[in-house]
């Protein structure tokens, strides 16, 4: 099996712990960007992209490279006009720079669209661990734009877990009944290291709809335009919570055992090095 190395900033970013946290779950190396020697045979995968990556893999385009390089890009497109194409352009370029040799996303539909390839990003029994006392209807655990405040307010604060970093999250997490995840812009998009985490915490999810969210569906999960999310919400909270905490652990077993992060990178990785032969 090729060796598989996973590359961090050396900037931190919040957003990116669970992501980092998957990755040492499942036994991967990881090193830093300036740390990469594209001479060393090997995948390297990297996530996000900033502004460390393009200087110090040109710094190098006189080397011989015996490493591909891959972006796991899980940044969403901005909210502007246009901005599909954009995001899909920009991460090509990357590719006909020989700064990577491919970018991975982990939204079906956005990778149709901006023809970059699709990677499940799969979960870990390990990542967490579902709660038995309740005291929250449901967390979110997303920034609070206004797009999402529109949600939140139709719903008593006291009753919501609030956004949180570890280790006051893993508390949260099990305290609370259902996760709720709505979009931060209109394009209808997964959030897939989000549901992730909830999966690993056996939580039943209520999504904004999503283009196409496989490897979750309906079997999984629950799903309401933006307009109809407060009722869904509710209408859901008044339910047998037993049905969807049913749901709930059958998309923890399909996440955390048949989707499992490591798998799902190796099985990844193995078809790209098989495409590169």
């Amino acid at each position: 099996m090729t060796e598989i190395t996973f590359v961090k900033t050396r900037h931190h970013y919040d957003s990116y712990i669970d992501f980092f946290k998957l990755v040492e779950l499942s036994g991967f190396p990881i090193i830093y960007v300036d740390e990469v020697d594209v001479t060393k045979p090997g995948v390297f995968i990297t996530t996000p992209m900033n502004g460390e990556w393009r200087p110090h893999i040109d710094n190098q385009k006189d080397e011989v490279r015996n490493a591909h390089l891959i972006l796991w890009n899980l940044e969403r497109p901005s909210g502007s006009a246009g901005s599909i194409g954009k995001y899909g352009q920009s991460n090509r370029d990357l590719m006909y720079n020989l700064q990577l040799d491919e970018v991975w996303v982990s939204d079906k539909r956005l990778a149709e669209l901006t023809s970059l390839r699709f990677v499940i990003l799969g979960s870990d029994e390990k990542l967490g661990e579902p709660g038995e006392e309740k005291k929250y209807k449901f967390c979110h655990m997303s920034y609070e734009n206004p797009r999402r405040t529109g949600i939140y307010k139709h719903f008593n604060k006291k009753t919501i877990g609030q956004n949180a970093w570890p280790p006051e999250r893993d508390e949260i997490l099990k305290l609370s009944r259902f996760a709720v995840n709505v979009h931060q812009d209109n394009h209808p998009f997964q959030e897939p290291l989000r549901f992730a985490l909830f999966a690993a915490y056996g939580l039943p999810i209520i999504s904004e709809t999503i283009y196409d969210s496989y490897p979750w569906s309906e079997e999984f999960m629950i799903y309401s335009d933006y307009d109809g999310l407060p009722g869904k919400i509710k209408q859901v909270l008044d339910n047998d919570y037993e049905q969807w905490q049913e749901m709930a652990l059958k998309a923890r077993q399909r996440m955390c055992y048949e989707f499992q992060f490591g798998k799902m990178v190796r099985q990844a990785v193995e078809e790209s090095v098989g495409m590169w032969r």
